[in-house]
Order: structure tokens, then C-alpha cells, then sequence
């Protein structure tokens, strides 16, 4: 195929449509590395400007990202979900949708003096220990969030004896420690991806994910966790239900 310069259609705009024909055709597969922009420019007869503005519309769309190291590459389709999030936990929230979620460990340990900060939030005793628990959440393989728990180690004694990469931490607490998880509370928010993330999640630069901060309460009114999230945008959606009021 080749661009039509008689054509009102923009040439960076033919060009975007022809190299998303090929993705989608199957010419081009998710982690396929596009040619460069030099081989674009000398295989279309256009500037490095149009390339470039072809990509970026790409980009856009989501069917491609840029890996360090590698280039831009073809983007592995995000399944597009609805993800009603709950106290049952992450394995629980997904598995509704009938996909196949899986965790990443990235960090499990002890923090034998917590910040103030830590402190305060998860309403500490003196000389409390915090358990910090790092997981990156994928569904069928693809990177959906990144989770960090904080957890009262009194409550929860070696906890990081299980495999937390594999068990649901909600069911440790349940099972384990007998505790009831009750309720709530949590803030979501806007943000642009730090790089850390861009590379954990699989964005290019600029991604908007949406950051939660959780504070969960056992029925004895006791913090039992403060939990961070770092979803990718496109996946999460905020469902809520609005009363009136007299």
C-alpha cells in the first residue's frame, strides 16, 4: 500500500491508518518493534515530521508504546473491564470478569520502625512493626496496577511466611488470623505515571493512572491496612451510586 499525495487526507494521517491496518491485519504483532523513523520516512517518501505525527496519533490510540531499550513497539491489547472493587480483594474484584489474574511479587518486608505518616494512619501501638507488601497485578498476563499494602504486623504475625504472590491476602487475614475486614474508606485521584511505573504497567509517556489511598477497618474498629494503587487509566472505572436526600 502507499499513500495517495492527491488526497485531502493529511499524509501523517494515511500513514497512521496504513500502519494500523498492519496491526490489526496481524502484519504487525503485540511486541513487534516498528521500523525506525528513518525506515518509515525512506519507505513512504515522507518527512521525519509526518512520521513522527503518525506515531504520535498511534500512540494515542493505544496500539503502540515505547519500551527503553527496544524502540516503539506494537501495544498488547487491554481488555476493556469494569472492575467493581471490594474488601474480597484483587483476585476476588477480577475474577468476575472471567479473566486470569496473577500477581507479581516486587517487595515483602518488615518495617521495624514506620514513619510517622505510617503512624498516624494505621493508628500504631508503640514499638508496632509494619508488614510493606509490593504486587504487581496482571490479568491474562497484562499489567493492570500496582498495589502496596501496609499492614499492623501485631495483627498479623508472620504474614510473610505465606506465598504472596500467589495467596489472597484477604483470605490469610480471613482464615488465618480470624479477622473480620468490615469497611473502608478510600480516595481516588488523577495522576501522570512516574517512569518506575510506565515501565512496571507497559505505558508510554505521558499515561494518565488513576492513584487510590485505602484505609481498611476490622470490625473491632482497629486499622488493619493502608493500601496504595496505581491503576492503568483505560482499565479502572469509578462506579457510584447517588441518593437523594430530604
Amino acid at each position: 500500500m502507499s499513500l495517495d499525495r492527491q488526497s485531502l487526507i493529511p499524509l501523517y494521517l494515511q500513514l497512521k491508518d496504513l500502519l494500523a491496518s498492519r496491526i490489526t491485519e496481524g502484519f504487525l504483532r503485540p511486541g513487534d518493534v516498528l521500523p525506525s523513523e528513518r525506515q518509515l520516512c525512506e519507505e513512504f517518501g515522507v518527512s521525519r515530521t509526518t512520521v513522527r505525527e503518525a506515531l504520535r496519533e498511534l500512540n494515542r490510540g493505544g496500539l503502540i508504546r515505547t519500551v527503553p531499550g527496544r524502540g516503539t513497539c506494537v501495544a498488547t491489547p487491554r481488555a476493556n473491564l469494569a472492575i467493581k472493587v471490594s474488601l474480597a480483594g484483587f483476585t476476588a474484584d477480577v475474577s468476575r470478569q472471567e479473566v486470569s489474574p496473577s500477581s507479581i511479587l516486587l517487595d515483602a518486608r518488615l518495617i521495624v520502625s514506620p514513619g510517622p505518616d505510617l503512624i498516624k494512619v494505621l493508628g500504631l501501638q508503640s514499638r508496632d512493626e509494619v508488614v510493606k507488601i509490593e504486587r504487581l497485578r496482571l490479568i491474562n498476563d497484562v499489567p493492570l496496577a500496582l498495589h502496596s499494602v501496609y499492614l499492623n504486623h501485631r495483627l498479623c504475625p508472620q504474614v510473610l511466611h505465606h506465598n504472596l504472590a500467589q495467596e489472597s491476602l484477604f483470605n490469610i487475614l480471613r482464615g488465618e488470623y480470624g479477622l473480620t475486614l468490615a469497611r473502608a474508606e478510600e480516595q481516588v485521584y488523577a495522576a501522570l505515571a512516574n517512569q518506575r511505573e510506565l515501565e512496571l504497567l507497559n505505558l508510554s509517556y505521558p499515561a494518565a493512572v488513576l492513584r487510590t489511598e485505602r484505609t481498611t477497618f476490622l470490625d473491632t474498629g482497629e486499622v488493619i491496612e493502608f493500601a496504595l494503587a496505581i491503576y492503568c487509566g483505560e482499565w479502572y472505572r469509578l462506579s457510584m451510586l447517588l441518593e437523594a436526600t430530604e
